[in-house]
Parts: structure tokens; sequence; C-alpha cells
């Protein structure tokens, strides 16, 4: 912090400013059961343009939800299987770190974490990941889950 200026007492100010003003503010949990749960959901091909699928999921920490994320996957899915398999691979990925930080802060999860997802194929793809050669295609990197 050598050599402050102008434009750094006027940042610092309006950081206090709205830390004054917004005192009040927080998140408010709703009490109940702190079980982690991931709802993830997949489109297939469904961006005209390039044929991308978009990934969407939430995740709850008993009723309350704790983080969300809907973006546009990096390669195109050959098939619903695998657009919804992608959006399973990726929401376990943040549910691994969310679950991470819950033991960091030695809060104790009463179960495993579940992941919910409306596609039949998918769920039997990672509950078995075996390859087989119309699995193939689906990068090795996607077998966290």
């Amino acid at each position: 912090m050598h050599n402050l200026r102008e434009p750094h007492w006027i940042a610092a100010k309006c950081v206090l400013r709205y830390l004054k003003d917004t005192i009040d503010y927080g998140l408010h949990f709703s009490s109940g059961d702190i079980k982690l749960n991931a709802y993830c959901d997949s489109d297939w091909a469904g961006n005209p343009d390039d044929r991308r699928s978009t990934t969407g999921y939430g995740i709850f920490l008993g009723p309350n939800l704790v983080t969300w994320t809907t973006k546009k996957q990096p390669i195109v899915s050959k098939s619903s299987t695998e657009a919804e398999y992608r959006s399973i691979a990726i929401a376990t990925v943040d549910l691994y770190w969310l679950r991470m930080l819950l033991k960091e802060l030695a809060i104790q999860l009463p179960s495993t974490p579940t992941i919910w997802c409306d596609n039949i194929g998918a769920i039997a793809l990672a509950s078995n990941p075996v390859f087989h050669a119309r699995t193939k295609h689906v990068e090795v990197d996607y077998h966290f889950i």
C-alpha cells in the first residue's frame, strides 16, 4: 500500500459507505435438515446457431438454494444422455467443493449428497461408468462423478 492517491481514498470511502448502508442486509436460512441436494438439467442442441447444449443446476442446503449456474456447454453433445451427463458432472464439481467447505467449517452432513437428474440414460451411465462403443465419445474427465 505505497503511494496512495485520491482515487484510492474515494474508493475506500465508497466501500465504507456501502458497508454502513447495508449493515442490516443478510442471507436468512430456513431451519431444518442440512442435507445437500443438487438438481441438474440440460437441453440437447438447444442453441440454433452452434447446436451446443445449455446446462443448469441448483444446489440446496436443506430448503435453501446456496449455489446455482446456467451456461452453454463447451462442446456439442451427440445425444441428450451426453448433455445430461455433462450437467451431472459439472454439478458434481460444485457439490464436491461445497461438501469440502462444510467439512472445513466443521458442519457434519447427515447423509451423502443427492444429485437429481431427469434422464434415465445419464443416471445409468453415472451409476455404471463403463466405456462402451456408444459412450466412448464422452470424455474421460467427465467420469469424475
